[in-house]
């Protein structure tokens, strides 16, 4: 990971500032839950949710990550961890939450990779089994980082939600932000979403040569916003 390989980089620095920027999030809540998605592929989605995991697990949280976009799932090869069984494999009944989890090299943080991809991906999320992976989660961890697919194209991310406190959307400055954003206000409004974020990626500031090729970022209450590059 980023962090790993650059642990005193500007990069790191940002995926600091957004552990420290969730704790006004959802305060009184024991476990927290941080889904992350967008409004298309291709936009730091995926890297995000493993480099948010590893930060706060190397600030001393427990921490469970979740590979819940089955259908393009990256994770598992990201984090060397084998995709025989999973989320997929639990969804339909084959295996426990506890039979689920896969320990990683990185201290603190575990991992419930999306296994096997199914042909019916986004109705097999909505099995009660997920609530009951949720619920072994809560009991067991500080934080729980759930990567979804991009809700701009499918729908899974919204179903998601209702397990999420904190809801991570990630724009990128090269793709179109402002149609992002306008796609996301739309699903604000129209679903009522709470401690909704966004991130965005690739960003060049000019103000400061400290951030220049790196990051900057800032947050805001409920709804705000974290940049990145």
């Amino acid at each position: 990971s980023i962090i790993e390989a650059h642990p005193r980089s500007v990069i790191t620095e940002a995926f600091r500032s957004i552990r420290t920027n969730l704790e006004y999030f959802a305060p009184n809540v024991k476990c927290k839950s941080v889904l992350i998605t967008s409004n298309r592929p291709g936009v730091g989605k995926t890297f995000c949710s493993i480099n948010l995991g590893i930060i706060l697990a190397k600030g001393g949280k427990k921490v469970l990550l979740l590979e819940l976009d089955l259908h393009k799932p990256k994770i598992f090869s990201a984090l060397n961890v084998a995709p025989d069984a999973g989320i997929s494999s639990l969804l339909v009944g084959k295996i426990s939450p506890q039979e689920a989890v896969k320990t990683t090299s990185i201290e603190n943080m575990d991992v419930v990779v999306a296994g096997p991809t199914p042909p019916n991906a986004s109705e097999l999320i909505l099995s009660p089994n997920l609530a009951q992976l949720f619920k072994y989660a809560r009991e067991k961890y500080d934080y729980i980082i759930i990567d979804t697919p991009p809700m701009g194209i499918i729908s899974d991310a919204q179903i998601l939600m209702r397990y999420s406190d904190i809801n991570l959307f990630i724009l990128n400055t090269q793709l179109n932000p402002r149609e992002g954003m306008q796609f996301a206000h739309n699903a604000v409004e129209n679903n009522k979403l709470g401690n909704f974020v966004f991130v965005l990626n690739n960003v060049k500031p000019k103000f400061s040569s400290y951030y220049n090729k790196n990051y900057r970022y800032a947050y805001g209450d409920g709804s705000g916003y974290i940049q990145e590059n």
